[in-house]
């Protein structure tokens, strides 16, 4: 292989000292032949002796050339492998770093195909999930999650279970038994407070969230819904109870009936068989009367007990609805009452029985009449609630601005022969809860002692 300068310094350092002794030899024939003789000589004496000692490192660096190649001839050249194994050694460095850089653009896809996936389970899940990691802080929140609880995710996300729920309630509670002594719980069901006011029935399942060498890294929460389950389930142990009592009260009545009957005949033929005048006919005449009336108690009693199979039938709501409140307003004139009907529109057709449901409405416009004796506001309104899924319910509102109802009868209302009035039966609003639950809808109530009442009658639609 020829020797090049980029490849061995020992050329570059040969040519140098070549130029040198050659511009030397020149300066040297130059001075000799012009400058005088006493000068000329000393100068001459000193070129002399560079020459020769440029020419001696010349004939060195030849000689150390001419030996190199002779110690080499038939090996490779050193140089060149270590050159091309170096070249080659940064070829494959680039090669793998490229290598590399494809695998970590590969796994940050996946990874965020995995995220993104995880992702799209948790929200298309219809339970809510909740993790916290060992400190007790909320790391994942579902949008189910913040549907059930009434929360926001960015409320809730990154601060502790007790800043969120509490640190006496059961949430906290719960949490406290998983990461303390690694309790699980496979189902506990339990009423929450939620913001705002209210309470809901939930599900909760807890499992312990471990890494791949088996460390407790936090809890898995998941929740579902059970307000409505446990209000159907209140409906049904209702329906239950009520059917109990009406058949009991049915063969209370009959018997009653029977005994009245007896009363009443003898006391009719005592009163034929005294005259005009006497005392005791009088008083003949108070126990017929007090005996109809008794009659009358009993045939609504019987009312109430008797199985009724409700007879539904398509109904546009707010037509049905603005008459039937206005024949209540006309044969119960009171001063200064202000009646306003309201209703959202396009009202779904909903499917009742009308003369059932007319007189479970009659009964509860009735009483917010007679709940306001000075006047006031009644106001009925009708809306439409949008529920889990595609289903939907008509919500129908009675409200009053009248005495109100104190907040420990409240609870009592709807019981048979209940009652705040001095004439009362106690029977009124246990028919209207019997009628609403034979439509497969329910009835609440809020009131307030002074400030009114308002019931809420929920239908279901279609």
């Amino acid at each position: 292989m020829a020797l090049r300068p980029r490849n061995n310094p020992l050329v570059a350092v040969s040519i140098l000292l070549l130029v040198l002794f050659l511009i030397t030899l020149a300066f040297n024939l130059m001075v000799a032949q012009r400058a005088p003789a006493l000068h000329g000589g000393e100068m001459q004496t000193a070129t002399s002796l560079l020459l020769k000692v440029l020419g001696g490192l010349f004939v060195l660096l030849l000689l150390y050339a001419a030996f190199s190649r002779v110690t080499r001839r038939g090996q490779p050249t050193e140089t060149g492998v270590v050159i091309d194994a170096f070249h080659d050694v940064v070829r494959r460095l680039r090669e793998k770093e490229q290598e590399l850089e494809r695998l970590r653009s590969v796994a940050e896809e996946r990874a965020q195909e995995v995220e993104s996936y995880n992702e799209n389970i948790l929200r298309s899940v219809s339970s809510g999930v909740i993790t916290f990691n060992r400190d007790g802080v909320v790391t994942t929140f579902n949008d189910a999650a913040a549907s059930i609880l009434r929360l926001r995710r960015e409320d809730v996300l990154g601060k502790a279970c007790t800043e969120v729920f509490g640190a006496q309630s059961v949430v906290a509670r719960l949490l406290t038994r998983a990461l303390a002594h690694g309790d699980v719980i496979t189902r506990e069901e339990f009423e929450l407070e939620v913001p705002h006011g209210g309470k809901i029935w939930v599900g909760v399942s807890t499992s312990l969230l471990k890494d791949h060498a088996g460390g407790l890294i936090g809890t898995t929460f998941v929740c579902t819904d059970l307000t409505e389950i446990k209000a159907l389930q209140e409906r049904v142990e209702m329906r239950e109870r009520m059917m109990v009592l009406g058949e009991m009260s049915a063969g209370i009545a009959h018997e009653f009936r029977n005994l009245m009957g007896t009363i009443l005949g003898a006391g009719k033929l005592i009163a034929r068989q005294l005259p005009g005048g006497s005392p005791i006919h009088e008083s003949v005449q108070t126990i017929t009367h007090v005996i109809s009336d008794m009659d009358h108690l009993v045939t609504q009693l019987l009312n109430f007990a008797r199985k009724t199979e409700p007879d539904l039938a398509p109904v546009a709501l707010e037509p049905w609805l603005k008459r039937a409140v206005e024949q209540v307003v006309e044969q119960a004139p009171v001063p200064n009452l202000r009646v306003e009907v309201r209703c959202v529109p396009d009202l779904p057709v909903i499917r009742m029985d009308e003369i059932l449901m007319r007189q479970a409405l009659s009964n509860l416009v009735q009483n917010a009449i007679e709940a306001m004796p000075a006047g006031g506001d009644l106001t009925v309104s009708a809306g439409v609630r949008a529920l889990q899924g595609r289903r939907r319910e008509v919500a129908v509102t009675i409200a009053d601005t009248g005495v109100g109802i104190p907040q420990d009868r409240l609870a009592k209302i709807f019981l048979p022969f209940f009652t705040m009035k001095a004439k009362g039966t106690g029977l009124g609003l246990a028919l209207v809860h019997k009628i609403v639950l034979l439509h497969n809808g329910r009835i609440e109530v809020e009131s307030r002692d002074g400030k009114g009442t308002t019931f809420h009658v929920f239908l279901p639609a279609g």
